[in-house]
């Protein structure tokens, strides 16, 4: 019998971390199952769409076959694969933090079993206010950063939590981003601190991934330099194109540990602030008592 975790109590940085990648080990199948199933088909359009205005834009089209085609028809891929790349990656994010919130949600309520169908349903629901949600988050963190690096920063912290907030508290998404302030009040630099340890620790890990990319661009490059008459854009041939999808695909799949870490901080400033967990199991206790 797999192990339940409780989401709904106090952690520390160390145990946020610990429990994120628990919670991974023991629901990786169904859970992956799940994202694949429902994010899958926006994932695979953008990977294609990515790895398209990646040779595009490197000016590798002629390695695809399309050398005499013209300036016209290069634009025209460069902006249709940009495009395409934008909204499938506001989708996949979308239909991602869709998947994941609403697995652990009904895996809190049905003691650790989460069902498929709740969930899709679930994604389904939330799909269109996670994408406004994410458009104003967007929005707000880039003016942010735009504006001076260290309010872009702040926002970008205090919104960790935001779409947390909105599928398990249910608020629309204006209460969701003004409530996101209030919830992370007296908080911050303890939030901060755990996301630059969750965030060092995906980057060492999907640069793993990358490193296949890394050794045949380094190969490809060494090649060039003995080769005076090589042309540059045949650095970024098939091969290229096939590992950097393969990085690309392990990069989006591996956010899945960003999505799934904000979700145990929520919990954790939740407790801290309304003791959900302490009043629900003091209440199981009274129950049990009576009987």
């Amino acid at each position: 019998m797999k192990e339940k975790i409780q989401f709904k109590k106090q952690r520390d940085i160390g145990e946020i971390i610990t429990d994120t990648f628990k919670f991974i080990r023991t629901e990786w199948k169904p859970l992956g199952t799940l994202i694949l199933k429902i994010a899958g088909p926006a994932l695979l359009i953008l990977i294609v769409a990515a790895s398209m205005y990646t040779q595009t834009a490197l000016g590798s089209f002629s390695t695809l076959g399309f050398n005499n085609t013209g300036p016209e028809l290069f634009t025209g891929t460069v902006i249709i694969s940009l495009i395409v790349m934008m909204f499938s990656t506001v989708a996949y994010f979308s239909l991602l933090y869709g998947t994941i919130l609403n697995y652990i949600k009904s895996y809190v309520n049905n003691n650790g079993i989460a069902d498929a169908e709740e969930v899709k349903n679930g994604v389904y629901s939330n799909f269109w206010s996670l994408i406004g949600l994410g458009f104003l988050i967007g929005l707000i963190t880039g003016v942010g950063f735009m504006l001076c690096v260290i309010p872009g920063v702040y926002v970008g912290v205090v919104f960790g939590t935001a779409y947390s907030i909105h599928v398990f508290q249910k608020r629309a998404v204006d209460d969701t981003i003004s409530y996101s302030f209030k919830f992370i009040k007296d908080e911050w630099w303890i939030t901060f601190a755990t996301y630059i340890v969750i965030y060092i620790l995906f980057y060492i890990i999907n640069l793993v991934f990358q490193i296949p990319l890394i050794i045949y661009t380094f190969v490809k490059t060494f090649t060039a330099i003995n080769e005076t008459s090589m042309n540059p854009a045949e650095m970024f041939d098939w091969g290229y194109t096939a590992l950097n999808g393969i990085s690309l695909l392990a990069q989006y799949i591996l956010q899945s540990i960003l999505v799934i870490s904000t979700v145990f901080v929520y919990f954790n400033l939740n407790e801290k602030k309304n003791f959900t967990g302490t009043i629900e199991a003091i209440d199981t206790l009274g129950a049990s008592d009576q009987e």
